[in-house]
């Protein structure tokens, strides 16, 4: 004889089936995960915390789990909490790509385009990502881009997390989970401002020893000992994350810092940087193009990056 009990235990834990307003509630579950609390997640979604707190908690009571842990000690995900946040990627991305092969079927490229690009590269002519979005742009005029500059350790976090679909930097050490392809080549020399001691012997008579006492503004995202060993062992007292924190520092005339040749040469012509023996600092970097490992790009995606590819072939060396 059943017992009713243990039906009655058996529905409770049934997994629901998902409705629009459930897609909503997960929806806001993943922001509030990615920006780390409830606070953090008003601005984003444009609702108050209490509206947002609500939400968590009828999610919460409609899958029966617990997802968050909030309070005096902050904001954590459960451990129950990170894989739904995974798995709401999931869906998300089968969503996503059911959207986009449904447009393809009807010979039109619709959906969302999420980008990640490393900071500060807006203005060289040799990083044509202004280009790029000209061209896919006539092409998709209904995709929805949504485009984000990071440093290069955030790009390959933001691609192996799923948030984005592809990411276009400078990347040092490649990671597991996720696929590089060259662009293009772009190199990194060392660089000191004007007012630093060694800028007016930047160009004559410097040797490796005149810079053991040079103060390197340190590369927050990579380790100098890894990338350049040269000038690992420099005494640092200054970091930034992005590109232009480093071309500041350098510029302070008190640091020496490694840049993009492409992106210093505006200093370097106006005579505020120098190029400190780039025979000998010089660094062979390659601008690369990184997607996630074992997910295929949907024709959205594909169709950005063969435009991408095509547009920087010319500037392969």
């Amino acid at each position: 004889m059943p017992n009713p009990s243990s039906k009655a235990a058996s529905d409770a834990i049934t997994v629901p089936r998902l409705h629009k307003a459930d897609l909503h509630m997960l929806a806001v579950f993943m922001t509030v995960a990615e920006c780390g609390g409830f606070a953090a997640a008003q601005v984003a979604l444009n609702v108050g915390q209490s509206t947002i707190s609500r939400q968590i908690g009828d999610l919460e009571r409609r899958l029966g789990l617990r997802l968050c842990q909030r309070g005096r000690a902050g904001f954590r995900l459960t451990d129950k909490g990170r894989t739904v946040y995974e798995a709401c990627q999931h869906l998300a991305t089968a969503l996503e790509g059911f959207r986009a092969t449904v447009g393809a079927l009807r010979g039109e490229l619709i959906g969302d385009l999420s980008i990640a690009a490393i900071d500060n590269w807006a203005t060289e002519h040799c990083f044509p990502l202004a280009d790029v979005l000209r061209t896919f742009r006539g092409r998709a005029r209904q995709v929805h881009i949504d485009l984000h500059t990071l440093a290069p350790d955030e790009i390959e976090r933001a691609v192996l997390e799923n948030r984005v679909n592809l990411g276009i930097g400078v990347f040092h050490q490649h990671r597991p989970g996720l696929i590089y392809e060259a662009l293009y080549d772009d190199p990194v020399e060392l660089y000191c401002g004007a007012g630093h001691p060694l800028f007016d012997r930047a160009g004559h008579g410097l040797d490796r020893d005149d810079l053991a006492a040079a103060d390197l503004a340190h590369r927050a995202y990579l380790s100098e000992r890894q990338v350049a060993p040269l000038t690992g062992d420099l005494p640092s007292t200054a970091a930034a994350r992005q590109i232009e924190g480093i071309a500041f520092l350098v510029l302070s005339g008190w640091h020496v810092g490694y840049l993009p040749v492409s992106y210093a040469q505006r200093w370097v012509e106006n005579g505020r940087m120098r190029s400190i023996l780039p025979e000998t600092y010089g660094l062979n970097t390659k601008m690369e193009l990184v997607t996630r490992r074992g997910v295929a790009l949907t024709l959205v995606g594909q169709t950005f990056a063969d435009i991408l590819r095509e547009t920087t072939r010319p500037l392969r060396r």
